[in-house]
Parts: structure tokens; sequence; C-alpha cells
């Protein structure tokens, strides 16, 4: 796994999980928005227990309140603003409310702490509640600080020791959120890094997987299709066949030389004309056809859409042109091919049917050698030697 390195978590990385803590606090602002609409007015209860001779004044303030933090709840709902600036219409919720304590606050003549504590709970409640990043919390905190000042210096003077729990009630609150939020906030981004790290090593892991199952279909030498793919795209194009009533042709051929160069000049030059011929092979066929090296010296070339007379022509042109070309090292004499043609039959009832005219046809080009046999009769269908 790689480390967490600046590279590891650059920008982009760090963007996504901006927009990641973006969406967070718009889901978790619109349930605390649905909190806020209904404890707001509810709360005009603790005014008639604590301060009931303010409580009829405070409920239309409540209700006056209330209709900005509604329109707020609303644009965070359904508007493109909610959802691309979710944290500023959280902000100004909560300091709608927390400006509505304060003008309570500073009407009051006694129980400064009950309602401090009241506004105290905007900041708890977002520490707890709402995924936002810190700043907006310490944005939250600040404005708040610093309207309730206002407030009390414009409104008519209270006690020095009620604005002192005032201020201490908020101070600790405001600290407490803070601490929580940068909390919040660092176990967030390392949970987002291991997922990002967990999808990473997965993606890897795909691609290994998909690496693995290319190379277990891939003749090394050759960069061709090895056995198991041409079994593959052989039962594929069967059952193909099979329901379009279309017919296909195989070319099974063998190398005439290839043990005569090995023995004389080495398995390096053999490996040589392997791939000579894979290469003409593939540069001489459609691009539909499928082309795999099943044996040691032995290719195979699955033709789509084609009859055995189609596909006997393809296969006198590949051998005249391995037969015309020099593929091997000085010394060698030309390289020749073997091919044994075969086409899908209705009666067929498995690929190793096609397969078996194919190889049959095959051993009689061989017993000739470079030639094309496309027929089960003795001698026949012998194309003849260039």
């Amino acid at each position: 796994m790689s480390t967490d390195t600046t590279s590891d978590w650059g920008p982009a990385t760090r963007e996504q999980f901006r927009r990641e803590v973006r969406r967070a606090t718009r889901s978790t602002g619109i349930g605390a928005g649905a909190l806020c609409a209904v404890g707001f007015p509810v709360w005009i209860a603790f005014d008639y227990l604590v301060a009931p001779e303010r409580a009829g004044d405070f409920l239309w303030l409540r209700i006056a309140f209330l209709i900005p933090i509604l329109v707020m709840w609303m644009a965070l709902i359904f508007s493109r603003f909610g959802e691309r600036h979710p944290e500023i219409l959280l902000l100004g919720m909560t300091l709608t409310i927390n400006l509505a304590i304060g003008v309570m606050l500073a009407q009051l003549d006694d129980h400064y702490a009950a309602y401090a504590l009241g506004m105290s709970l905007t900041f708890y409640g977002g520490a707890f509640a709402l995924l936002w990043s810190p700043r907006w919390m310490a944005t939250l905190v600040g404005l708040t600080l610093a309207g309730m000042a206002v407030i009390l210096l414009i409104s008519d003077p209270i006690p020095t020791a009620a604005v002192a729990t005032i201020f201490f009630y908020l101070g600790t609150a405001g600290a407490l959120a803070l601490i929580g939020q940068y909390y919040r906030q660092a176990e967030a981004w390392r949970e987002f890094k291991g997922l990002v790290a967990l999808e990473r090593e997965q993606r890897r892991s795909s691609e290994l997987v998909a690496e693995l199952d290319r190379i277990s279909r891939q003749d090394p030498l050759t960069g061709l299709g090895n056995r198991r793919a041409w079994d593959e795209a052989l039962e594929r194009e069967m059952a193909l066949a099979e329901r379009r009533g279309e017919s296909f042709s195989i070319l099974l051929i063998d190398l005439d030389q290839l043990k005569e160069i090995n023995d004389r000049l080495g398995h390096p030059v053999g490996d040589t004309v392997l791939r000579s011929v894979a290469r003409l092979l593939v540069e001489n066929s459609r691009e539909s056809d499928v082309i795999a090296r099943i044996g040691g010296d032995e290719f195979a070339l699955l033709a789509p859409d084609s009859d055995l007379l189609d596909a006997t022509e393809v296969a006198e042109k590949m051998r005249r042109l391995v037969e015309e070309e020099s593929t091997a090292a000085a010394g060698i004499g030309g390289v020749t091919i073997s091919v044994g043609v075969a086409d899908w039959e209705r009666g067929d009832d498995a690929p190793e049917a096609i397969m078996l005219r194919g190889d049959r046809r095959l051993y009689m080009a061989k017993t000739t050698r470079n030639v094309v046999c496309a027929g089960d009769g003795p001698g026949r269908d012998l194309a003849p030697q260039g």
C-alpha cells in the first residue's frame, strides 16, 4: 500500500474531501434546521417558566425570528445555493437563533445564565450534529460573541457578574465546540483517506486481476491468444452460429520444419520463426478473425462468417506468404506450413467436432507438407505446392 505522502493526498483529493464535507453539511443541516424550526418556538414554554413577565413579548419575538430561519431552511433543501453553499445558510440559521436569544437576554432582569446556556446550545449542537469545517464553527462562535457584546453595549446596563456569567458560558461552550469540531474533522479526514486508499487498492487489485486474466489467455512468446483463449473463442462462435445459422471456419496450421530448426540452430532461432509466422498471420487476416498459438508449433485461425471455400483460399494465401518470406536466419531453407481447414456443420454438437475434422485434415496435409487440406477423401482437396 502506498505511503501517506503529499503526492498521495494532493489538491485533487482534498477538494474531493471538501465536496464530501459539503454534502454532509447540507444533509446534517437539513435535519438540524428541522429541529430549530420546531424547537425554537416550542421553547416559549421555557420563557413562561423562567421569565413569565416577558413570555408574551418573547413569543412574538420568537415567531418573528422563526420566519428567516424557515426561509433559510427551505433554501437549504430546495435551492441550488443550498447545494453549493450549505454552510452559509446554516451559519445564518444559527446566528439568527443566537441573535434572538441575545435580544431576549438583554431584556431580562434575572436568569441570565439560563438564557446564556440556551444560546450555547447552538455551539454544542453544531459540534455534535453538524458536519462542517471548523472554520465555520469558529465563525459562528466569533460572530455570536461579537454580536452579544454589541447587544449588551446598546442595551440597558446589566450587572457585571451577569456579563461575566454570559461570556463565561459562551466562551467555554465555544472553546469546547471548536475542539470537538476540529477533532471530528480530523477523524473524518482520516476516515476519508482510509476509504480513498481502499478504493485505490481495490482498483489496483481489479487491474491486476484483469492483467492476470489477460496473461492467462495470451501466449507469452508470440503475443497471440493461447489454447484457453482459443477454446473460449471457438465455443462462443459455435453458440453464435447455432443461433444465427451462420457458418464459420477454422484453420489449423503447423510449422513443418520447426523441430529441425530447433535441433540444428537452437530454440532462440525457432522462437524467431514462431514470432515471424505469428506476425504474418496477424498482418494478413481480418480484424474479426481470432488467431492463437495452440501448441508448440501449431497455430489456429478462426474465421467468422466464412465457408469452406473462403477459408481454403485464406489458408492457401497464408501458406504461400510463409513460403515466400524468409523467417529465419541465414542457412535455413524456406519455412513452410501445413494447413487443415474445416467449417462448421449443423450436426456439430460441440467444438470438439470441428476441431477433430481440422486435426484430421492437418494430419493429411502434413503427410505431404506445405499444402492445404480441406477435405477428408484420400489425396483430395490438397492445394498444390507453390
